[in-house]
């Protein structure tokens, strides 16, 4: 018996605070769009380029369908549906527009030709697929407890690093050319949650695996010696704290002895990474909405 061919796709949930005339509270409204080769209204969504993280997927897929920029919050549920050549696994996330809304990038192309902003109850009387009201649900169940306006927080181990053996400074220790892919191959994870602050460990190789993303951002490369090797877990706490305070998301990294401390001080499970990996950390007012990994 053959097996199953599965096609992966990527797409998101993208609202906006909305306030109207007649309702003087923000209301949320969500984008759907129309597709005039299927004349059905969905999320926008597409499918993955070959080496391509799901994330960015997501994150390209929006721009190129309604021109709007967006950075990514919590995931939502991943979708299945048969589709003539296979079956479609769709993984969502709450997006937040950011920038200049889309009705005004928006040109409509031969995807998407036409698009509206609506509130939950509207766009589930649109939607025309069982499929996505189950992932507009999964959206409105985030909203109710605000987990969509949760804050970002993302936890990286360094990238694969020369032998200790090599370095008489372990402060020194740069990079391998793995090392050095696996940074690179941060970028656009970290660009897809529009991640703005890069903290990073003193050591030489913490800091060249978010130097890349930070020099794609044009910003500083923050250095927190509370985050070294040798440091100490009521440093980490301090350090810690100061950035789930901040409102734009923020990448920091760190070292496999160290972690353990940043997730007691984040208030999470301790995750085993492997170098290279990283943490997704959604949280809002202490509480932890979601986790992901990545890559």
């Amino acid at each position: 018996m053959p097996s199953e061919r599965i096609i992966n796709a990527a797409g998101g949930v993208v609202w906006r605070k909305r306030t109207t005339a007649s309702r003087a509270e923000p209301r949320v409204d969500v984008l759907v769009v129309h597709r005039p080769s299927y004349d059905d209204w969905s999320f926008p969504k597409g499918k993955v380029d070959p080496g391509e993280a799901l994330q960015a997927t997501a994150v390209r897929e929006i721009f190129e369908e309604t021109g709007l920029r967006v950075r990514l919050g919590p995931p939502l549920v991943q979708v299945r549906y048969p589709i003539a050549a296979g079956t479609k696994v769709v993984d969502y996330w709450s997006a937040r527009a950011i920038g200049e809304g889309a009705n005004e990038a928006f040109e409509p192309n031969k995807e998407v030709d036409e698009l509206r902003w609506v509130g939950v109850r509207e766009a589930r009387e649109l939607l025309t697929y069982a499929h996505d009201i189950e992932v507009l649900e999964d959206f409105r169940s985030l909203r109710e407890r605000q987990g969509h306006r949760a804050r970002t927080l993302i936890v990286a181990r360094h990238g694969k690093a020369a032998s200790r053996d090599d370095y008489e400074d372990d402060l020194e220790r740069p990079l391998t050319a793995v090392g050095v892919e696996q940074a690179q191959a941060l970028v656009p994870l970290l660009a897809a949650y529009g991640v703005r602050r890069v903290v990073s460990s003193p050591a030489v190789r913490c800091a060249q695996t978010v130097e890349p993303y930070a020099h794609s951002i044009s910003t500083f490369l923050e250095i927190d010696d509370r985050l070294a090797e040798d440091t100490r877990a009521a440093q980490v706490e301090r350090s810690v704290a100061a950035l789930l305070d901040r409102k734009k998301p923020v990448v920091l990294c760190s070292h496999r002895p160290t972690l353990p401390w940043v997730f007691d001080a984040i208030g999470s499970d301790v995750h085993q990474l492997a170098t290279g990996e990283a943490i997704v950390v959604h949280h809002r007012k202490g509480t932890i909405i979601a986790t992901e990994k990545l890559p």
